[in-house]
């Protein structure tokens, strides 16, 4: 991974200190022989720019929880808190709240590093139903007021509802193309879009579904290619992006339909396509957080008439 992909690499360690105790989530259920209650409520949750992780410890009834909010594509912040779960009111309340914000260069790199504070006290409260919610009301700020994190069927970057990490990495596209057993799969490597030169720098491949990532400063952006009836997706959307976006429109490029969903009208933060049982999508996203960012007109057109 480049130098500069720093909050990717803090997210990772956030939630794989949490992926042990992910497991899918859906409707509670009695727990079994002791099993903390806090496993009927574990996995990601979101809410706009924030994403909110909740996990069990090994303590009675401890839950662990992450929160990453980002503010821009050059800042953000995160909180961390344990506690315990109240199976009566759902509530876990917790006391070692800490909040660190990130600020990061025009190369995606951290420029400086702020704790915030420690010691916090707060709450979360899960509300039961389809899906799962909870609402976070921390004391110190009064962070997560008036804001509902819905429970999110799929985790980024592999972790998905509790499962272990179903991707393998590759050396190239084409070696990534045939481990998901897929026809081919190929970018417009070396053409230029507004954010530079696509030059992909991972590659990665499940059953079904390949994967690149092209990172830029301050900007990564995730190709898929991958197969409908292997990927169990809704409406041929294969991104893993859950989010909700202000602004959804279709654009005819090279003879196919593509939708787009973004914050800004005209800017695509997800686009998305399906030819038969074959579904594309890219994803782009500020590296500070920053959901908001968008793929003009023109960047897709030269995108997608290279993407196969």
């Amino acid at each position: 991974m480049k130098k500069f992909s720093k909050i990717t690499v803090l997210m990772l360690v956030l939630m794989m200190a949490l992926a042990p105790a992910l497991s899918a989530c859906g409707s509670k259920e009695e727990p079994d022989g002791g099993q903390n209650p806090i496993m009927n409520f574990v996995g990601v949750y979101g809410c706009g720019r924030a994403t909110l992780v909740v996990g069990a410890t090994d303590e009675e009834n401890g839950v662990n929880a992450s929160v990453k909010w980002g503010s821009s594509a050059a800042e953000n912040s995160v909180w961390t808190m344990s506690g315990t779960f109240d199976t009566e009111t759902l509530t876990f309340e917790y006391n070692d709240g800490e909040r660190i914000d990130y600020v990061y260069n025009e190369n995606g790199e951290v420029e400086s590093e702020t704790t915030v504070y420690k010691d916090g006290h707060g709450t979360m409260t899960f509300t039961e139903g389809d899906p799962l919610t909870l609402t976070w009301k921390d004391d110190v700020e009064d962070a997560g007021k008036d804001m509902v994190f819905e429970y999110a069927s799929a985790a980024p970057d592999g972790i998905i509802d509790g499962m272990a990490n179903p991707w393998s990495e590759a050396a190239s596209l084409e070696e990534a193309a045939a481990g998901a057993g897929l026809d081919g799969f190929s970018i417009p490597e070396g053409a230029e879009i507004s954010l530079g030169a696509i030059e992909p720098s991972v590659f990665r491949y499940m059953d079904g579904m390949a994967e690149t990532k092209v990172e830029f400063p301050a900007v990564e952006m995730t190709i898929r290619k991958g197969l409908a009836s292997k990927a169990d997706v809704g409406e041929g959307d294969i991104s893993g992006d859950y989010s909700e976006y202000a602004n959804t429109w279709t654009q005819n490029i090279k003879g196919l339909e593509v939708t787009c969903f973004g914050n800004r009208e005209g800017e695509a933060t997800k686009t998305i396509w399906q030819v038969d049982d074959t579904c594309w999508s890219i994803n782009v996203l500020g590296l500070g957080g920053d959901t908001d960012y968008g793929l003009s007109a023109d960047d897709l057109n030269t995108l997608i008439n290279g993407i196969q």
